[in-house]
């Protein structure tokens, strides 16, 4: 029974969704595990067509990767910020139905204004930065002229190389080389030397300067989730597939049983072997799981009451401090005028190390690179906030990448089901894998496979 629309906002049936064969087996009832992006657009989704539904989700609130944190009175993003190229983008289309106002924030904004400094304190001056910047920009663009003519062992980190032999200078082929593989590491999350060249051109032709959402990723996942029944700190163990269904169970000693499930936990869950499948996952599955990459990327976020890190010269929206064993790259999430704010993004094997620190010295190694980049930090700053997604057993890191010699093919075989078990998630988007939109429209994928195959709509309540 569809639900009653006199509770209903609004629906609208997102553009854009591929077309996918539906199961053969009758769909009852469905459990979703996980309440991230993935995970809610496919119970938004089911509920939205008459479909009993249930979501499980281990932690004691919804949001996956993404976290909108409030800040001494502004919004930060710990997790997923921005919605990159958001022109096509259906996360755009789904903040425009809901009347979410985003704003811009282009990563160019960021590339074009950066401080460029050694971690022994020197900034460079305009002239310096602009040649270097100059370079980095041919360079970055001969790599991804040459991406589709390379074999898919070659590694990022090897044609950064290739192509610096034609510098001749060596400090500028270290910065050049520091700036790329700092960027790369950024988008990916992990080391350069681990990410596929020919596949990290991968993307769906979305496009436009990035934007984010104002009042932050998690106000529109909170507006999906209503009416949607979801149980909280409900952490899976176990699922058991027969010939006439599923059944879920819970470390809390929950069990739930259905016609299907809709497995939507990141690929660093399935890595960690935290869930029993019953009976196993195919080889093919399990070989996908293994190949895959999921990297780390943490971020320090610091409020302060000015923002020092500007200058007449340099109205600098990140920072790039050289050869910082930690935090080489900043950037300038400030919001609000009145609330200058600077986030610390730390990235790949970085971002392991950054795991081992505690508290006090992470912070005091943050202020320190700060410190030397910037002439010295004017205040202890008024609010801090630091992310743990490597050791949260939920997450267990970040997002997915294609390593060196592995084949696309990998997200599509993780992608598919296994009987009565679906999965979804940013690892199973071929075109959006490491993108929040990658886990949105595969949740509206998997319930399409369950409603006939047939386009899904969203629907939000009032």
């Amino acid at each position: 029974m569809l639900p009653d629309n006199k509770l209903l906002k609004g629906s609208f049936t997102p553009s854009r969704q591929p077309s996918v064969a539906p199961v053969s087996d009758p769909v009852t009832r469905v459990i979703v595990i996980g309440a991230g992006y993935s995970g809610i657009a496919a119970a938004n989704a089911l509920k939205a067509h008459g479909v009993e539904v249930v979501v499980l989700e281990g932690r004691s609130s919804i949001g996956g990767r993404t976290k909108t944190v409030p800040l001494a009175g502004a919004n930060v993003e710990a997790g997923g910020a921005w919605i990159h190229a958001p022109i096509g983008n259906p996360l755009s289309e789904l903040a425009d139905f809901l009347s979410l106002p985003r704003r811009a924030f282009p990563l160019s904004e960021i590339y074009n204004n950066l401080k460029l400094a050694s971690h022994a304190g020197k900034e460079l001056d305009g002239s310096e930065r602009d040649r270097i910047m100059g370079l980095v920009d041919i360079v970055e663009e001969e790599l991804m002229d040459s991406a589709f003519s390379c074999e898919s062992s070659q590694t990022i980190a090897e044609m950064i190389e290739v192509k610096l032999l034609e510098v001749s200078d060596s400090e500028l082929r270290e910065w050049i080389n520091f700036i790329l593989t700092t960027g790369f590491e950024a988008d990916l999350a992990c080391a350069a030397d681990d990410i596929s060249m020919i596949n990290y051109t991968c993307d769906a032709g979305y496009q436009g300067e990035d934007d984010c959402i104002v009042n932050g990723y998690s106000a529109m996942l909170e507006l999906l989730a209503k009416g949607c029944q979801i149980h909280c700190e409900s952490v899976v163990s176990e699922i058991e597939q027969t010939s006439s269904g599923v059944t879920v169970r819970c470390a809390n000693g929950r069990i739930e049983n259905g016609s299907h499930v809709i497995l939507s936990v990141p690929l660093g869950v399935l890595k960690s072997g935290a869930i029993k499948f019953s009976p196993a996952l195919s080889s093919q599955k399990r070989f996908a799981i293994e190949q895959l990459g999921f990297g780390c990327f943490e971020k320090l976020v610091f409020q302060f009451n000015n923002s020092f890190w500007k200058t007449a010269e340099n109205d600098a929206r990140g920072i790039l401090i050289k050869d910082h064993p930690i935090f080489p790259y900043w950037v300038d999430v400030t919001v609000s005028p009145e609330r200058p704010t600077l986030a610390a993004h730390v990235c790949g094997p970085k971002a392991i190390e950054l795991s081992k620190l505690d508290d006090d010295t992470a912070f005091d190694m943050a202020m320190s690179a700060l410190s030397s980049a910037c002439g010295g930090v004017p205040a202890v700053p008024v609010a801090w906030h630091r992310t743990n997604w490597l050791s949260d057993p939920f997450s267990c890191g970040a997002y997915t990448h294609i390593p060196p010699s592995v084949s696309l093919q990998e997200i599509d075989n993780l992608g598919k089901p296994e009987g009565r078990l679906l999965f979804a998630g940013e690892a199973t988007s071929a075109e959006r894998f490491g993108y929040v939109d990658g886990a949105y429209i595969s949740g509206l994928r998997e319930a399409q496979r369950l409603t006939g195959g047939r386009p899904v709509k969203i629907s939000v309540r009032a």
